[in-house]
C-alpha cells in the first residue's frame, strides 16, 4: 500500500507540473461526460489470490478548468477474492476523472486514455468489516462506448486488517 501511495503521489507531481505544456489546443472533450452510465467488470488477482470485480459509475459533473478537463462521478464496485478462502468486498466512491480525449494535438493513441481516482467508503462482507475505500485506474477507449479498463480499490477497516480487491483488468460499458 505504501509504494501505492508513493507512486500516485510522484505521478500527481509530475501531472501538476506539465499541465502548463499541455494546456496549448485543448477543447472540453472528456470520455466521462455528464450523464454518463458506465459498467466495469472483469477478473484480476490482489493479496490473497485470483478473482472477479465489477461496478457501476454515473457522472455527475464536469469541470471546464482551462488546460486540466475533469469530470467527477460516483461510483460503486464489488471484488469476489479467491485464495485460501473467499473473501467479499463492495466500496461507494467518488471518483475523479482525466481525460486525454480534449488534448487535440496529442497522438490518436494517447487521447484514448482515461484516468481516474476514487475516495469513498467500503464494508467487508465476508469477513464483515468497514472503512475507508481507496482506488483508481484507467481507461482506454476503443470506442465511444467501450474501454479497456484497469483498475484497483482497498479498504482499510477502522477496526483493522483491510480488504478489496487488488488489480483487475476488464471492460468498461458506457450506456449514453
Amino acid at each position: 500500500m505504501k509504494k501505492l501511495n508513493i507512486a500516485a503521489v510522484l505521478c500527481l507531481m509530475i501531472v501538476v507540473a506539465a499541465t502548463p505544456v499541455l494546456a496549448q489546443n485543448v477543447t472540453d472533450d472528456v470520455h466521462a461526460e455528464k450523464g454518463d452510465l458506465d459498467l466495469l467488470g472483469g477478473v484480476g488477482w490482489g493479496w490473497r489470490g485470483f478473482g472477479i470485480g465489477g461496478g457501476v459509475e454515473y457522472v455527475v459533473q464536469k469541470f471546464s478548468i482551462p488546460g486540466f478537463p475533469l469530470s467527477l462521478g460516483v461510483m460503486g464496485l464489488a471484488g469476489l477474492d479467491f485464495g485460501s478462502d473467499v473473501h467479499v468486498s463492495a466500496a461507494g466512491m467518488a471518483s475523479l476523472h482525466w481525460g486525454m480525449k480534449a488534448y487535440k494535438d496529442f497522438p490518436e493513441f494517447l487521447r484514448n486514455f482515461d484516468w481516474y481516482i476514487g475516495l469513498g467508503f467500503g464494508v467487508g462482507i465476508l469477513p464483515p468489516g468497514f472503512g475507508i475505500s481507496t482506488g483508481g485506474g484507467v481507461s482506454y477507449y476503443v470506442n465511444e462506448k467501450l474501454a479497456i479498463d484497469f483498475h484497483s480499490f482497498y479498504i482499510d477497516y477502522f477496526a483493522g486488517g483491510g480488504s478489496g480487491f487488488g488489480q483487475t483488468i476488464g471492460v468498461r460499458y458506457s450506456l449514453k
